[in-house]
């Protein structure tokens, strides 16, 4: 946020007062808010230095997130703020503009061994002073500490053990499964750990796992109706974000969750807040893609359609011309069927009201489905199979408890001389899950306050060896 970059491209300035204040609300207050607010203040520094190596023409690829904002945006969902512009840079952009920082790196002296693996740190007096590591040949080392350890080896999504202990809602929530994400093993928080440090309080946050909602890639986390296994609508579709909407996803029956939208859907994504897994209607791209999937059902009335999002997950589509017709391609069962029917009428009736004394939805965002042909995009939901965006991990967020520097708390909360943590290593960023008022926090965080961190030792003495 507040980059030289999203300026030049329009994308309206962010009240960092409010932002870490909103933050503070998400978190329930348990994020610690010196961390918070560095961030804020230095992400869009940060953001123009790490693509200061791209070319001019490599910069012009980037896409500010739903840039031109629509009218439509909400400020707030239930009280809960939202901005937009973030950068989109495309995987391989961003590929280019780490190895070319790590270029301009090494040109100025930084040594990257690649392939050799710290196993623990050495610790004198109860401080840090070095790790031992082992190189790719098997041969050990030990590398000392200069002004003092910095772990930033990711999360412990890939650490079936440690998601169970420590991710307590998510472990109660899946029954069985591989719900492990696309992280690294926690190696570097167990070091941590093993030299003194101490662990953020469980449950720990974690991106995915504890939530569940249809619609993902196809309409992204637009406030349409979401009805469950038994075709009732179980929710306040528009809470605040995609995350926060969806957690009463994963409290249903095992089973498809549908998302039911009509003719109007173009209108209706531009009603979206920012916030990861939204649907940027100003990416031309995106735009191609569901107009394209909703052709295809089209020509398929009456019958599912498996569409693939960008992830290689399959989710069906379905569309019909009456919704009598929709709820007889949905369920199988002749009660369900009358449930979706049922709720569809009762919906409209609230969006008439303009109320909603079922689930609490905002006035904004209720918008009547009437006008033909109606679709639904499914999601399945359970807690034996967790599956994409449904009881799935896609990262750990939470690790090792710091103060405002990073520096790694001990037993008695005072910090651990030498021992930092940044990153995905980093406690108390994120409260309870990942829940971003800005698509793209998680990466921006860890470049942030890895630089941040970085300038602050480079000012701190050598350690006494």
């Amino acid at each position: 946020m507040n980059s030289r970059w999203q300026k030049e491209h329009q994308v309206p300035e962010v009240d960092i007062d409010l932002f870490v204040n909103d933050w503070q609300l998400r978190t329930n207050n348990r994020s610690n808010y010196r961390l918070i607010r560095t961030y804020a203040e230095q992400c869009g520094d940060c953001f123009d230095w790490f693509i200061e190596p791209l070319t001019d023409e490599e910069k012009e690829q980037i896409h500010p997130m739903m840039t031109p904002l629509s009218p439509n945006m909400p400020v707030t969902q239930n009280g809960i703020h939202a901005w937009s512009g973030t950068p989109n840079l495309g995987i391989s952009l961003m590929r280019k503009a780490v190895k070319e920082n790590q270029r301009l790196a090494a040109e100025k002296g930084a040594l990257f061994m690649f392939e050799t693996k710290a196993l623990q740190l050495t610790t004198l007096d109860g401080a840090v002073t070095g790790l031992i590591a082992q190189a790719a040949d098997g041969s050990f080392m030990e590398i000392a500490a200069g002004k003092g350890v910095i772990l930033a080896a990711g999360d412990y999504s890939r650490n079936k053990e440690m998601c169970e202990d420590l991710l307590a809602e998510c472990a109660d929530l899946i029954d069985e499964g591989d719900w492990s994400g696309h992280g690294w093993d926690g190696s570097g928080i167990r070091m941590g750990v093993w030299a003194g440090g101490r662990l953020e309080p469980r449950p720990q946050p974690s991106a995915g796992g504890n939530y569940s909602f249809p619609g993902f890639d196809t309409v992204g986390s637009t406030a349409c109706l979401r009805l469950n296994t038994h075709g009732r609508r179980y929710s306040n579709e528009g809470f605040g974000n995609h995350v926060l909407a969806a957690l009463p996803g994963a409290r249903q029956p095992n089973g498809m969750l549908w998302s039911i939208f009509d003719s109007n859907i173009l209108n209706e994504v531009t009603y979206q807040a920012p916030c990861n897994a939204s649907f940027d209607y100003t990416d031309a791209g995106r735009l191609a893609r569901m107009e394209a999937s909703l052709a295809k059902a089209r020509e398929n009335k009456g019958s599912l359609v498996m569409n693939k999002d960008q992830a290689g997950d399959e989710r069906p589509l379905c569309c019909a011309d009456t919704m009598e017709e929709l709820a007889a391609a949905l369920y199988s069962d002749q009660k369900d069927r009358q449930n979706m029917i049922d709720s569809v009428r009762r919906y409209n009736e609230l969006c008439a009201m303009k109320q909603d004394p079922d689930f609490g939805k905002e006035p904004f965002l209720l918008h009547p489905i009437q006008a033909p042909p109606f679709y639904a995009s499914g999601q399945y939901k359970n807690s034996h199979k967790p599956y994409g965006q449904s009881m799935k991990i896609l990262v750990t967020v939470g690790g090792l408890l710091t103060d405002e520097y990073q520096n790694v708390l001990g037993h008695d909360f005072e910090p651990v001389k030498g021992l930092y943590a940044s990153g995905n290593c980093c406690g108390g960023r994120f409260g309870l899950h990942y829940s971003t008022s800005i698509p793209g926090q998680s990466i921006s965080m860890a470049q942030t306050l890895g630089r941040v961190l970085g300038r602050y030792l480079a000012c701190q003495p050598q350690l006494s060896q």
